[in-house]
């Protein structure tokens, strides 16, 4: 019997890249407290995220183009990061999931997320984004 434990996922979302990049967003110091390399090790996961989340981040950055680039380049380039373009089959599903959930007000990139991570089989997310834990995510920190 293989005794390695298998890698889970964690997702990163489009508020938790934000937290860490930008020093006036409320949540930035649990994000810099939560993100690092020995925690991340410790969860065991693969961190991931979407190419649509990535469109959402540098959209917030883009004022400061240089601090977008930087910032885009990070996640497009990285070595730990497993970065996804969303699937057809994922659109599908966001677009099943947005018609279902009529109480909520989930962004069509919210769905797009939630549809990857159950394609993934992925259950955590880093995020400080409500609507994860709404549909039933874990959520870090």
């Amino acid at each position: 019997m293989d005794r390695r434990q298998k890698k889970e996922w964690l997702f990163i979302d489009t508020s938790a890249f934000i937290a860490l990049n930008d020093q006036n967003d409320t949540c930035h110091q649990a994000a810099i407290e939560f993100f690092t390399p020995t925690n991340i090790l410790s969860l065991g996961v693969i961190p991931v995220t979407t190419n649509f989340v990535f469109a959402e981040v540098y959209a917030y950055f883009c004022r400061f183009h240089q601090i977008a680039i930087m910032i885009g380049e990070s996640i497009r380039i990285s070595k730990v990061l497993k970065y996804l373009r969303v699937e057809e089959k994922d659109e599908d599903l966001a677009w099943e999931i947005a018609k279902k959930y009529k109480d909520k007000d989930f962004s069509f990139t919210d769905c797009l997320s939630f549809a990857v991570m159950i394609r993934l089989g992925c259950q955590k997310a880093f995020a400080f984004d409500r609507h994860f834990r709404q549909m039933g995510f874990l959520v870090f920190p």
